[in-house]
């Protein structure tokens, strides 16, 4: 297990909020809508990964230790690049 996947952090779920048009009444269906579903799922998916690369940056020593994590495999996970 990567030190990333051992501190993720819990989702939190929002109540879902009404819809507001904009002026533009356009619907995305087929391929155009899985693509941009995929899109947003990628996105979501690497900013989850950047946000705990920067928790684990900035940890103390002891918090580390809390979770299990050596300082040296800390500061190398956390200078990752958010894509990788």
């Amino acid at each position: 297990m990567s030190t990333i996947d051992t501190i993720c952090s819990a989702v939190v779920k929002k109540a879902p909020r009404a819809r507001r048009k904009i002026g533009f009444d356009v619907e995305i269906s087929g391929s155009a809508k899985n693509a941009l579903q995929r899109l947003w799922r990628l996105y979501c998916f690497l900013a989850a990964k950047r946000r705990s690369r920067l928790a684990l940056e900035e940890m103390s020593d002891w918090q580390l230790i809390d979770i299990g994590v050596c300082e040296k495999d800390a500061r190398r996970e956390s200078s990752v690049a958010f894509w990788r």
